[in-house]
């Protein structure tokens, strides 16, 4: 019966490495690597969802990445973007410098 069933091919690109490495581990499981795409993708279907635990980032971890996506600053321009950033680095880096330097700065 499954000889009658329509099939489609699914490509997807891997680091060759990646692709070397599960393909011997699958062999030793006696499973080819489109076997093991097979399983996986039955099991997304019967569990509606991935078939192993994917973690969520912590509470302090997700705060700190939405605290992030709100500070950073949106430019209409790559100048901008640059003049901004070459802005707050002198400024940042004078701060930062020792009041003995920034005389020694000053007499010359």
């Amino acid at each position: 019966m499954n000889a009658l069933l329509k099939t489609t091919d699914v490509r997807c690109r891997i680091d060759e490495d990646l692709k070397e490495r599960a393909t011997a581990v699958l062999n030793a499981c006696g499973l080819s690597l489109s076997d093991a795409m097979r399983l996986f993708l039955r099991q997304v279907v019967t569990t509606q969802g991935l078939p192993f635990e994917v973690r969520v980032p912590s509470e302090k971890t997700a705060r700190a990445m939405a605290q992030a996506r709100e500070i950073r600053r949106q430019f209409d321009s790559i100048d901008d973007m640059l003049r901004d950033a070459d802005g707050e680095a002198g400024e940042e880096a004078k701060a930062r410098r020792p009041a003995k330097a920034v005389r020694a700065n000053a007499r010359v």
